[in-house]
């Protein structure tokens, strides 16, 4: 049976992740995905679409914050269990006198500024370069709080790892998630004017995924590395069969990845694009975030 507080620091965690992917996959969508489909679609669709990105990145960032602040709870359990966590001067002692609570107090204020920042993206374009360095400061602390504190080169590791994932599996998660007005001012059924214009979107996304994804596993596979200390470590320890499941979830969502492109490939713009696979690369992907995040808290064989 799992000890309830790792799985609720798991939890916790998971959620930091996937809302940082979302607000990553925002800025890489806001900076390298719309310019390359600019053309095509149009001024005013382009418009239209960086403004539902900086309201999901907004959101995005909200769910970040709040997650952050749930982890100072989360902790507490950890270290004196569910009674200790009732008192708020157990709480105050991991927040304000502790270690952990040092850097905590790091990625709140890095989690705050980054509300604020993709708040004013959302209302002013012109902000979006603050929003994105915000997102690459938040992204920074993570590893302040997980097995690469204290080491800057495996802090440096973690960050590449998860930015390239947020490149990968968060512009993709935007991508499906922004609502899309038509792509053009004729008469065409809007639905399909949508459908086409994200067909677009996700061809153009193509390059930007293979790169991102190959940053993500030469990082992994770095990072696995560093952590496992031995081959057979993988099926003789809880930390290595845990990491076991997780590969074969990221191939699983390879495997989709590599299905939606040989898909487009062959779709034309008259096609509407099913989003199927799509869907199911993403759900594969948000369960590899929740391992992720009960991964982290595990101890590691090296």
């Amino acid at each position: 049976m799992p000890d309830p507080a790792v799985l609720l620091e798991g939890g916790a965690k998971a959620l930091i992740y996937a809302s940082l992917l979302v607000t990553i996959g925002a800025s890489a969508a806001r900076w390298l995905l719309l310019p390359r489909a600019a053309a095509e679609l149009g001024g005013g669709c382009v418009a239209a679409i960086e403004q539902w990105i900086a309201y999901l990145a907004f959101v995005a960032a909200v769910l970040a914050l709040a997650a952050s602040g749930l982890r100072v709870w989360t902790h507490t359990v950890s270290a004196f269990g569910f009674d200790g966590a009732r008192s708020w001067e157990t709480i105050k002692l991991i927040a304000w006198q502790s270690r952990w609570g040092r850097d905590w107090k790091f990625q709140m204020i890095a989690a705050f500024i980054l509300v604020v920042t993709c708040a004013m993206a959302w209302f002013r374009r012109e902000a979006w370069p603050l929003a994105t360095l915000a997102t690459l400061v938040f992204t920074a602390t993570l590893p302040l709080l997980g097995h690469a504190a204290g080491n800057g080169a495996r802090m440096a590791l973690h960050a590449v790892h998860i930015l390239g994932a947020g490149f990968w599996l968060g512009t993709l998660a935007v991508v499906l998630l922004i609502r899309i007005p038509a792509a053009s001012p004729d008469s065409m059924e809007p639905r399909l004017a949508s459908g086409r214009a994200r067909l677009l979107l996700l061809r153009r996304f193509s390059p930007i995924a293979l790169s991102s994804a190959m940053t993500m596993v030469g990082a992994g596979l770095v990072i696995a590395f560093l952590y496992l200390g031995s081959v057979s470590n993988l099926w003789t320890t809880a930390y290595g069969r845990i990491l076991i499941l997780k590969v074969a979830l990221v191939v699983g969502v390879a495997i989709c990845g590599y299905v939606n492109w040989k898909r487009l490939r062959r779709m034309y713009d008259e096609d509407e694009p099913s989003t199927a696979m799509v869907v199911l690369e993403v759900t594969l992907a948000a369960v590899v975030l929740i391992v992720t995040g009960f991964l982290t808290e595990m101890g590691h064989p090296a």
